[in-house]
C-alpha cells in the first residue's frame, strides 16, 4: 500500500488555518502537526477534510492559548489502534539552560507522541512519532531525548517505525544524530532537504519578541540557508520520494514524503 505522511510546524497555529492549500495538491495520509491549538473546535478542523484526529499532547501556553502536537490521518486507509506519550527522561545538565529559555520567552517541553496505526489493505502495523524537541539546548541534549524516547518503544525490529517533526537540531554534529538514529535501524527520508525553516523578514509571522527576533536574526545570518529543523526518518517501509512544499505560511516549510508498506 502507497501512503504519505507530512510533517509541518505551523507557527502557533498560523499554518494550520492554511492546511487545505497543501492538502488540496499534496492529499497527505498522515499529518504530524506542531505548534497546533489545542482547543476542540480547531482540532476538528481537519474533519471536514476527511481526517481524524489519532491524538494530540498539548504543551505549552502562548498568547493565552495552549499549543501542542497532534497526529491526523486518513481513515480510508488506516485504522488507529492506541498512542502514548513517550516520557523523554531529563538530566540534570538541563536545568543550565532553563534560564536561557526564560530570558528568550521559550517555554515549549520536548515532546514525542506516539500513535499507532493498522493498515486497512494489508493489515499491517506502523508506528509513528510526532516531536518537538527541545529550543535552547546543544544537539547533544536532543540526541539524549532521541534515545531515551525511542528506548521507550516497546516494538519489534521488524514493526515499521516513522520518527519525525521539528527537532530543533542546530547544523552541527550531525554525525551524533546520524549515529543515534542508526542504533534503531532508521534512515533519513529528508536526506536531500537541505533547509527546512527561514525566518520572515523583521519576524512578520514568528511574533518575536525584541531578543527573540535578534537570535533568529543572529541565526540565519551565521547559518545561511542550510537550517533543517525538521527531519522524516524511517525503518520497515520503502520510500519513494520526499519533497519540501513551497508554501510560506510558517517559518518551517512543510515536508512530505511517500511511502510504500
Amino acid at each position: 500500500m502507497d501512503f504519505s505522511l507530512l510533517t509541518y510546524n505551523t507557527l502557533f497555529n498560523k499554518a494550520f488555518l492554511q492546511l487545505k492549500t497543501i492538502i488540496d495538491a499534496s492529499h497527505p495520509d498522515i499529518l504530524c502537526l506542531q505548534e497546533v491549538d489545542i482547543s476542540p473546535d480547531n482540532l476538528k478542523n481537519l474533519n471536514k477534510y476527511g481526517y481524524e484526529l489519532a491524538d494530540y499532547s498539548g504543551t505549552f501556553i502562548k498568547f493565552g492559548k495552549a499549543f501542542g502536537v497532534a497526529t491526523y490521518y486518513n481513515p480510508q486507509k488506516f485504522k488507529f489502534i492506541n498512542s502514548n506519550l513517550l516520557k523523554i527522561s531529563s538530566n540534570l545538565s538541563e536545568l543550565f539552560y532553563t534560564i536561557p529559555q526564560l530570558i528568550l520567552g521559550i517555554n515549549k517541553p520536548k515532546t514525542m507522541l506516539q500513535t499507532d496505526f493498522v493498515s486497512k489493505v494489508n493489515n499491517k502495523k506502523i508506528v509513528i512519532c510526532n516531536s518537538h524537541l527541545i529550543v535552547v539546548a546543544p544537539n547533544s541534549v536532543r540526541v539524549f531525548h532521541i534515545d531515551k524516547a525511542l528506548n521507550l518503544l516497546n516494538i519489534k525490529k521488524s514493526v515499521p517505525l516513522i520518527i519525525t517533526g521539528d527537532f530543533n537540531y542546530v547544523p552541527y554534529q550531525r554525525k551524533k544524530l546520524d549515529n543515534i538514529m542508526k542504533k534503531y535501524n532508521l534512515i533519513e527520508a529528508t536526506k536531500n532537504i537541505q533547509q527546512t525553516i527561514e525566518f520572515s523578514p523583521h519576524g512578520e509571522k514568528e511574533s518575536f519578541s525584541f531578543i527573540q527576533e535578534f537570535m533568529a536574526r543572529s541565526i540565519n545570518l551565521f547559518f545561511g540557508n542550510k537550517l533543517k529543523y525538521d527531519y522524516i526518518y524511517y525503518r520497515g517501509i520503502s520510500l519513494s520520494k520526499t519533497e519540501r512544499i513551497e508554501v510560506r505560511f510558517s517559518d518551517h516549510y512543510p515536508l512530505i514524503s511517500n511511502f510504500k508498506i
